[in-house]
């Protein structure tokens, strides 16, 4: 589990950073109180606890800051007062429990296991697996009562798997579990400690614990006495997915009718010709955050609706709109009463609720997938890939390819470019696969210097083309680069933007990637937070009260340290105007609400790629003498 400690007194914070790592906690440390409310509002922890005297920003605002912000888990404050004044002050902020110092870490420890509890009232005392336990209280692993000896890591590993046996954890979920944020290491860290976890668990007689999903990450396998429950590997029918859908939508029905409700007082206002500017602000707010949510949840309609009421609302003359701004809420509420349709997520039910990054085999050799019609070619690659590490899979038709991608989905596909652009059937075959596949590496061997054939392909793709006059060798080698370039696994990209709704959408969407999120609502509290987490993309949301995204864009570029991050703007305007300003400031990229996932993770993952690729392409390049011959 991850605690935050925010404390200023560096022997304590040793003390008990010690006490509670021993204790299996992954712990990370803040010593004032915007740097703890920073963390706090960058990573998802299981209990955070607070001194109550930090500087610039106390134990009570900090608390009270956090319950404001959503934060459910448990708080507990320290202090050096004990009189009752400060503990009701305390409890009235928000916090879980009081503890006075000076106390013992043993004792400490006791309360952050009693509060933890509170949130696991239905977890078992004992975790089981066939004959393996795991006791919590006395930190012990048996298997057919054997002890099983384990390091913290080790322990921590299986103690997550055992809680949530249906769940699959990815690398970057399990870095983020086991270890403090300031140490974090690479996923090679994981696969190495679970190595060692699955090896101590064999030599106990307990066989193999935790089974490996490529391309998705790990998870406890079923107990033997139960083959026959197993679920099917086969996808999902379409009442299910259907059923999966309305889930997502009924988890933000509630934010969203309580932006509507914004809507109905402005309504209700302008009748009695009293609305005012802080009302009619708080409305049309809330119309631009429905015009770019409602389409990403089958609601296409709500929202054209939703942006003609925020248009409607910046009217100087709105008296006289307010038939038509009364009908089109009107409206609205009935297309939210009927069912979520298709469109936006929705579009692409399979690609949302099941999505597939594409197969990424933890060592090489890696896949890659080549399509050419001259068979000696392919050969020749086949060859050069078994002496560098990569696997050739060749097809020499696009019928072949389509068979071997159902088969197996490669980490990179390189194609001949004439074999897709001769016919309308290839150049739809490459738009389909980049569609389902927006991470997976496309690139293209030109074999002329024909600019209309390179244009039709990029109308379909985001396809990178390549020499054709180059080594098999060499094409190998480029094709490692673009897939290290295009591995979204581990990336962090902040996303700044003051609808939680969409917070929460962005985050669970990047979580599927493996990314790692970090959100932010306040835009005043950027610059502190972008310096903590340190992204490698950042996300931002045009119009946002106090500081706009164009605002934020124009410091970032003109700062030296943070001028080249990778920016892309969500906006709910498709105008020119809107685009080329956002350009104009320092803008990568613009991404028009609403979008769907496929969009999000291929300009991502386009961005990114771009980024690394120029970074790699600007460090001098070593040449060994075999390459001269």
């Amino acid at each position: 589990m991850r605690l935050l400690l925010v404390e200023d007194d560096e022997l304590l914070i040793r003390a008990m950073s010690n006490h509670l790592t021993a204790q299996h906690y992954a712990v990370d440390v803040a010593t004032d109180g915007e740097t703890g409310w920073s963390f706090a509002q960058a990573m998802t922890y299981d209990l955070v606890v607070l001194d109550v005297n930090l500087p610039k920003l106390n134990g009570f605002q900090l608390c009270q800051r956090l319950r404001q912000s959503g934060y459910h888990q448990p708080i507990l404050l320290l202090t050096a007062k004990g009189d009752s004044a400060d503990k009701v002050t305390g409890l009235d902020a928000g916090a879980d429990d009081y503890v006075v110092k000076p106390c013992t870490v043993e004792e400490l420890s006791a309360r952050i296991r009693a509060l933890l509890r509170r949130q696991q009232i239905l977890v078992l005392p004992v975790l089981a697996w066939n004959d393996l336990r795991l006791d919590p209280v006395s930190c012990q692993v048996t298997y057919a009562g054997q002890e099983v000896l384990l390091t913290a890591k080790e322990y921590s590993l299986l103690e997550v798997f055992l809680r949530h046996p249906q769940r699959v954890f990815s690398s970057s979920s399990i870095l983020e579990r086991l270890w403090a944020f300031e140490e974090s290491p690479g996923e090679e860290a994981v696969r190495a400690l679970m190595k060692r976890l699955r090896q101590k668990l064999r030599t106990a007689g307990a066989g193999d614990v935790i089974e490996t999903l490529y391309g998705q990450g790990y998870r406890l396998k079923p107990p033997d006495h139960s083959p026959g429950d197993r679920p099917s590997s086969g996808s999902a029918s379409e009442s299910d997915l259907r059923e999966a859908a309305l889930e997502a939508w009924e988890q933000f029905q509630e934010p969203m009718l309580a932006q509507i409700a914004y809507l109905d007082q402005a309504v209700a206002l302008l009748r009695s010709n009293s609305l005012s500017a802080m009302c009619r602000d708080e409305a049309e707010q809330a119309a631009h955050r429905l015009a770019g949510s409602l389409g990403m949840f089958g609601f296409p309609n709500g929202s054209q609706l939703a942006q003609e009421i925020e248009r409607l609302l910046q009217t100087p003359d709105r008296l006289t709109e307010l038939p038509r701004l009364s009908s089109l809420v009107d409206q609205l509420h009935q297309v939210l009463q009927a069912p979520p349709q298709g469109g936006g997520l929705l579009a692409n039910p399979a690609q949302v609720l099941s999505l597939e990054v594409p197969a990424a085999p933890p060592e090489p050799p890696l896949g890659l997938l080549a399509i050419h019609e001259d068979a000696s070619f392919l050969q020749q690659l086949r060859q050069a890939g078994r002496r560098c590490g990569v696997d050739v899979e060749s097809a020499t038709s696009v019928g072949t390819a389509r068979a071997a991608i159902a088969r197996q989905v490669p980490e990179a596909v390189l194609l001949s470019l004439p074999i897709v652009s001769a016919t309308p059937a290839g150049l739809q075959w490459l738009e389909d696969l980049t569609a389902q596949f927006p991470t997976l590496p496309v690139l293209a061997i030109a074999t002329s210097d024909d600019m209309s054939d390179r244009l039709e392909v990029l109308g379909r793709s985001r396809c990178q083309f390549v020499s054709g006059s180059v080594s098999p060798r060499h094409l190998l080698a480029t094709v490692r680069d673009v897939v290290a370039s295009h591995r979204l696994a581990g990336t962090r990209v902040m996303v700044v933007d003051d609808d939680p709704t969409m917070l929460t959408v962005l985050r669970q969407m990047l979580t599927r990637w493996e990314v790692h999120p970090y959100t932010l609502k306040q835009p005043e509290q950027f610059w502190e937070t972008l310096s903590a987490i340190a992204p490698g993309l950042l996300i931002l949301d045009v119009e946002m009260p106090q500081i706009s995204g164009v605002q934020i864009c124009q410091v970032v570029r003109s700062d030296r340290t943070w001028d080249r991050l990778p920016i892309i703007f969500l906006t709910g305007h498709q105008d020119m105007a809107t685009i080329q300003q956002l350009l104009s400031v320092g803008a990568d990229d613009c991404l028009t609400k609403p979008f769907t996932e496929a969009e999000l993770i291929s300009r991502l993952c386009y961005r990114l790629s771009r980024q690394r690729l120029s970074h790699s392409q600007s460090q001098p390049r070593f040449i060994d003498e075999s390459e001269l011959t």
